[in-house]
């Protein structure tokens, strides 16, 4: 408070010396000037005398008044004139002098003001003890959460070993793998080389207390088709979430390089992910049993990872709580998406059809844009439904079958008429369960006939050319 009063006394004590020094240069200004006016009001009132007596005559002899304008006092008054003018050119920079030194001492004075203020905030915050970050054990998911006063610091799900802090994800190398509407995807390499996805999320509508309880459920879920979460963290401008780096990067990149001719993509790998994406799914629908159930939302390939192993991981789950739902990167017709554009297990298990049948196609929706159902569906009505898969699946074409029915069931334009993930799972472990019996023969009798396994996969309703087994 004392610093406060004592620096107003100061631009009080500016503000009156200013007020002097114009009150002085005014003074000085008019001083040449002093002596005129008493002089000119004798000589006005002089001619003006003289002007009267003239103005007489010259009506008596007739002449006009028009030489009144070559009078001595009109001479007078343009002298007078003069001055005037140029006395205010004259006072013209003094004006501007003084506007100025005014405006700099207002804004000088309200940046005192400020510096003031933040003096004493800074003296409270250094006098205020902030508690440091605690990291509870992994089992008590719930209370793992940053320190409300400073939600700058990392939440970690993972053993003490692994852990960083802010400051170190700050300073490493990081390169944008991918960026839409509302995230973007880093990979950072840390200073011992440890490298994580980093997941920033532009815009959230959630509040802090929210954001915690979401990610302590996402940070709770463990199962080995299931990108585990690492760490997450919270700033004023974005949602971080941190993921371990998958070096195999996701289904999308594996089934492109299939594609190019770059790698190979055997049917019992295809078979093998198929089931661990369904396992996966099933998870979070059964592991929601005692609260709310968080559907995904957003099932493609490039949100399946794959470990060293080449299992799938599904990512990016959860996310639908973090979003605003009015905005269109939370849903949309991507080619995934089901129908009715809405999020629900149905909804899900109509993605996870358009999957498998990416992989028994080999074609990917997310870079044609093609209707991948619609185009499965008139293929299995018009011609042999061996030219449905790609070169690679056509070799065991018996076996895919069973797969693709899964598929055209989960793709069902009606929510209604779709299964559940847990009849998913099962059908696809039937089939993951009769793949030991593939052999050249079997394939062979496929190839010779290939109408008769028509009507194991269609429906009987539809209109197919194959009726004769």
């Amino acid at each position: 408070m004392r610093q406060r009063k004592s620096h107003s006394d100061r631009i009080m004590r500016i503000l009156l010396v200013c007020i002097a020094a114009f009150a002085f240069f005014v003074r000085v200004c008019n001083a040449d000037e002093l002596s005129e006016p008493e002089n000119a009001v004798r000589l006005t009132v002089g001619f003006n005398h003289e002007k009267v007596y003239r103005r007489a005559l010259l009506q008596s002899s007739g002449i006009r008044e028009d030489v009144d304008a070559l009078s001595p006092a009109d001479s007078l008054v343009d002298h007078h004139r003069k001055p005037k003018n140029w006395t205010f050119v004259r006072w013209l920079p003094l004006f501007v002098g003084l506007a100025f030194f005014f405006l700099l001492a207002y804004y000088g004075n309200k940046k005192a003001i400020q510096t003031m203020k933040d003096k004493e905030i800074l003296k409270i915050l250094t006098q205020s003890p902030v508690p440091p970050p605690s990291f509870p054990p992994m089992k008590d998911v719930e209370e793992v959460k940053p320190v409300k006063e400073n939600p700058t610091d990392l939440c970690f799900f993972v053993e003490e070993e692994e852990r960083f802090k802010m400051s170190d994800l700050l300073e490493a190398q990081a390169n944008l793998q991918g960026h839409g509407l509302c995230s973007s995807l880093y990979k950072v390499t840390l200073k011992n080389n440890a490298v994580f996805a980093v997941k920033r999320l532009k815009q959230s509508p959630i509040s802090f207390d929210e954001y915690c309880s979401v990610m302590g459920r996402i940070g709770k879920l463990r199962h080995p088709n299931i990108l585990p979460l690492v760490a997450y963290g919270f700033t004023v401008e974005a949602r971080l979430l941190i993921y371990k780096f998958q070096h195999k990067g996701s289904l999308l990149s594996v089934l492109e390089r299939y594609n190019e001719g770059k790698k190979d993509f055997p049917w019992t790998t295809r078979l093998s992910i198929a089931v661990g994406i369904a396992r996966g799914l099933n998870y979070i629908y059964q592991s929601g049993e005692d609260q709310e159930v968080i559907p995904h939302g957003n099932i493609k390939l490039s949100n399946i990872m794959l470990n060293d192993d080449e299992l799938p991981l599904i990512s990016e789950y959860g996310y639908t709580k973090l979003m605003d739902p009015k905005k269109s990167c939370l849903i949309n017709a991507n080619g995934h998406t089901a129908p009715e554009k809405t999020l629900s297990e149905q909804s899900d298990v109509f993605s996870f059809g358009v999957i498998l049948l990416e992989l028994l196609t080999g074609k990917i929706v997310e870079k044609s844009g093609v209707d991948l159902p619609k185009w499965v569906r008139a293929m299995v009505r018009e011609e042999w439904t061996g030219e449905v898969f790609d070169k690679e699946i056509a070799k065991i074409a018996k076996h895919a079958f069973p797969l693709l029915n899964i598929a055209l069931k989960c793709v069902a334009h009606l929510p209604q008429d779709r299964p559940t993930i847990a009849e998913v799972v099962e059908k696809i472990e039937e089939v993951a369960n009769q793949h030991d019996d593939l052999s050249p023969a079997s394939t062979t009798s496929i190839e010779s006939n290939p109408q008769c396994l028509l009507h194991s996969v269609v429906p009987e309703e539809w209109d197919t050319p194959g009726s004769s087994c």
